[in-house]
């Protein structure tokens, strides 16, 4: 499992870094990802505290949005390249401690150039850049998770990489040995024995059927409790079927609510995650809500993430859906 550290500037892009980190953290666990460096005591070595911190992560993703280049402080200065700027120490000490390096753009940000970037980053416009829009930002982000999930010795640190090396070597002499001395079966025959039948890997969660909701609050209306059942059809990695959604108003109990069915288009799932959006129209606008969801409790929940594409909205909604 790696460890992640999120960079960003918090006039640029804080709105993006915590959706990312949400969503990081739902998926590798709130101990395995980072954001901005804490406890820095008073008279410590800020660049020192945050070397360390910055080392002791397998992954740096750099959130780059329009004015990542820039932006300026107090004195009209641009902060990138100065010493004293956070996020250059930050990327500077991944590209130096050779951690992996993730640019994400966003805002419809530009990776920067070469000559663009100070000498401590440069190294930075070599690195392969994933970005992330608004309209494709839960599948955008599933791609990233799928990023970061690299197997190793992706993630190894110099430690392990040796460790399995040294495996690796003793596993390739036993079997060249072993081709030395043929196993003989007990009975003194020249039959070999039969090669143990080998265990079919586990196929991974299949979530194949109903799920329901609880009744929930909305965020855009107080008024306002949703229940949704999702119909999942899976095969293999691919998810289809209806998302149906009942909305009941608080004050009028009596009513029995509205119900709409949208389908599911581009599901996905991937090891624990499930990722897949709807559309729907609200004032002759055609809006997408895009759901991300992880798979808890031996399999037993799905704890969703919602969010939409509209102009006014990007409020992020949480809600679990158990086995109907």
């Amino acid at each position: 499992m790696p460890d992640i550290f999120i960079s960003y500037r918090r006039e640029d892009t804080s709105g993006y870094a915590g959706r990312l980190y949400d969503q990081l953290s739902a998926y590798f666990g709130r101990e395995h990802v980072f954001m901005d460096v804490a406890a820095i005591e008073p008279g410590s070595d800020f660049v020192e505290a945050i070397e360390k911190r910055v080392g002791t992560c397998d992954a740096l993703i750099a959130v780059i949005g329009k004015d990542w280049l820039t932006i300026r402080d107090e004195q009209n200065r641009v902060r990138l390249g100065s010493q004293e700027d956070f996020v250059t120490v930050e990327v500077a000490a991944a590209l130096k401690r050779s951690v992996e390096v993730i640019p994400v753009l966003v805002g419809g940000a530009k990776m920067p150039l070469q000559r663009e970037l100070p000498e401590s980053l440069q190294l930075l416009s070599r690195r392969q850049a994933l970005s992330i829009s608004d309209v494709r930002f839960t599948r955008d982000v599933t791609d990233l998770i799928e990023t970061l999930e690299r197997p190793a010795p992706k993630w190894a640190k110099p430690a392990l990489v040796a460790a399995i090396c040294a495996i690796a070597v003793g596993i390739g002499i036993w079997i060249w040995q072993s081709s030395l001395h043929p196993r003989q079966p007990k009975d003194g025959s020249n039959t070999l024995e039969p090669a143990p039948k080998q265990e079919r890997p586990n196929p991974g969660p299949n979530i194949s059927g109903k799920w329901r909701t609880a009744p929930f609050r909305s965020v855009y209306s107080p008024d306002e409790r949703l229940a949704i059942v999702f119909d999942f059809t899976q095969s293999g990695d691919t998810v289809t079927g209806t998302v149906t959604e009942t909305v009941r108003n608080v004050y009028s109990p009596e009513n029995g609510g509205q119900t709409g069915t949208k389908g599911i288009l581009e599901g996905k799932i991937r090891d624990t995650v499930v990722s897949f959006y709807t559309k729907g129209a609200t004032n002759n606008t055609v809006y997408k809500d895009m759901y991300t969801g992880v798979l808890q409790k031996d399999g037993q929940e799905i704890a969703f993430q919602r969010t939409d594409d509209l102009p006014n909205g990007g409020e992020v909604e949480r809600f679990v859906a158990r086995p109907k």
